[in-house]
């Protein structure tokens, strides 16, 4: 089957394979692996998922940091109908137990330890909590056995061809399935099928030329909707390969674009902050600079942009959902950089944008109103259906809870948000996950969250917090040793403390963080108590 033809995930590996066989499909440190190397191992990888009982339609689970293997286990899952589930491993067991019991694994696939956690271990107690008990266990990298734990089978590992598949899941089933906050308090499970993920890694050949010519850098979580493009459905779709970073640390991203002459790469404005600094640095040392980057999940500087342009780099902002597979608007190459710098991109060729008012009728075109997007890239729904309800019309109109203005010809300009989120640094996060934790203290009677601006990562968490009358006022040291200490995912730990004498609410009880937001500015009155810090 020609790459071009392939309409579902499961075929895409073989089709990469057949199309640019022994090119460097991706690389992580010294481990490389080629498309024919990838379709063999994910074949053996799907092999050893049948005979242990996983099949269509189960959920294959994966909890790791940047690694190589979540690719291959990906598309083992799809290549039996199975439904990919990776997740980000700053989940801890807070939100762990939540996806658990949503997703129901089949399969789990994790390491044995990160840091000081014991991952196993952890979800072990996730898997017993919720009652589920998965026909396959995988570790990576494991230094001793673990009871109940197998190995997951390495890259070299040869498919038998001795057991029958399953064939790979229909289009327009669900094939990829990512876990996402937003303003409810348990993670979202966003249910994608074939059509638009595999729209979401072409549209970088559409609108960017990428091809087997680039090579992309996977720097965000590849768990991540913007690590999974880079690392795996852009090289799967395009034949372009993919250097995946362990973790973010600018001075090795740098050298490792220049070394692998790196050209492409997308993710959170911070990335783009760190990059540009440092290449601004290092002026004259003649590196490779990166050629696009793709900045999305976080507001982007004009002047980001253009000083990337200064430096040869063609930067541009976008807009994006884990819901639509990433990104939903990309600037064509030959945009001027005022359109890149002051826009979010254009509309996908494959999307409808409508602009609604606070009534839900339709606006015209330059006219802020909230964003409705209708689409091949638009989500199947979530896996609660109570969602789906509030965010999907009967005319397949996807609410995206964002604010912004589109034009006659399809830019689209981003102005605000009316879910009550916190976008850091491209992970979003719910306020309500946060207050319902901060809400567990003995001490703490109220407590409201919302997102401040951070320079280097978009926003950051601010915290206002009333005390329990008679209490003795915790510190936001204390708070957030507290926080910790209920597995909650560290980068939701505010970082900005304030603690007020009471909440401001309207009379139906609702709290009015626009006025908490002003008082922070200095722009309202809210009575401090006085331990605020």
């Amino acid at each position: 089957m020609k790459i071009q033809d392939v309409e579902r995930v499961g075929d895409l590996a073989a089709a990469a394979a057949e199309a640019w066989g022994d090119k460097e499909f991706a690389r992580f440190g010294e481990l490389a692996v080629s498309f024919t190397e990838l379709d063999r191992w994910s074949d053996a990888l799907a092999e050893d998922l049948v005979r242990r009982g996983v099949g269509a339609g189960d959920r294959v689970m994966m909890l790791l940091v940047n690694r190589l293997e979540v690719l291959p286990v990906a598309v083992a899952a799809w290549k039996i109908g199975a439904i990919a589930v990776p997740v980000v491993a700053i989940y801890r067991s807070h939100e762990l137990n939540e996806i658990v019991k949503d997703s129901r694994p089949a399969a789990v696939v994790t390491a044995q330890s990160l840091g000081p956690r014991a991952l196993a271990e952890e979800l072990d107690g996730c898997l017993a909590r919720a009652g589920v008990e998965p026909a396959a266990r995988y570790l990576v990298d494991a230094t001793e056995s673990v009871e109940g734990w197998g190995t997951l089978p390495p890259v070299d590992t040869v498919p038998t061809g001795n057991v029958v598949l399953p064939e790979p899941s229909a289009p327009h089933e669900e094939c990829l399935r990512l876990y996402t906050s937003g303003s409810t308090s348990a993670p979202k499970g966003v249910r994608l099928h074939s059509p638009s993920v595999i729209f979401g890694g072409r549209q970088f050949n559409y609108r960017l030329g990428i091809d087997e010519t680039d090579t992309g850098l996977a720097l965000a979580p590849v768990a991540h909707i913007a690590g999974f493009l880079a690392a795996c459905l852009v090289p799967l779709t395009t034949g372009a390969g993919a250097v995946i970073l362990p973790r973010w640390n600018v001075e090795d991203a740098v050298r490792v674009i220049d070394e692998h002459k790196v050209t492409w790469s997308l993710g959170a404005a911070v990335f783009l902050k760190d990059l540009v600094e440092e290449y601004e640095r290092r002026k004259g040392d003649g590196l490779h600079v990166l050629t696009y980057y793709v900045s999305g999940g976080a507001n982007t500087a004009p002047d980001l942009i253009e000083r990337a342009d200064a430096i040869g780099m063609w930067a541009a902002r976008t807009y994006g959902m884990t819901e639509m597979s990433g990104v939903v608007t990309l600037a064509p190459r030959e945009s001027s950089v005022d359109r890149r710098s002051l826009w979010d991109g254009k509309l996908a060729d494959n999307a409808e944008c409508r602009i609604l008012d606070p009534d839900g009728n339709p606006l015209p075109v330059d006219t802020e109103g909230r964003i409705t997007i209708r689409g091949v890239q638009v989500l199947l729904g979530y896996t609660d259906p109570a969602l789906n309800a509030a965010q999907i019309d009967a005319e397949g109109w996807f609410d995206t809870g964002d604010l912004g203005i589109v034009t006659a010809d399809g830019w689209m300009q981003i102005t605000g948000r009316t879910k009550d989120i916190i976008n850091r640094g491209g992970e979003k996060f719910s306020s309500a996950d946060i207050e319902h934790v901060l809400h567990r203290h003995a001490d703490v009677s109220a407590a409201a969250v919302f997102g401040v601006p951070h320079d280097r990562l978009g926003e950051s968490v601010c915290a206002y917090v009333v005390t329990r009358p008679g209490a003795t006022p915790p510190t936001g040291e204390a708070l957030a040793e507290f926080m910790l200490a209920q597995d909650i995912a560290k980068a939701k730990v505010p970082t900005e403390w304030h603690f007020a004498e009471e909440i401001p609410r309207t009379a139906s009880g609702k709290v009015q963080k626009h006025l908490l937001r002003a008082a922070r500015d200095g722009e309202a009155p809210i009575a401090l108590a006085p331990t605020s810090r």
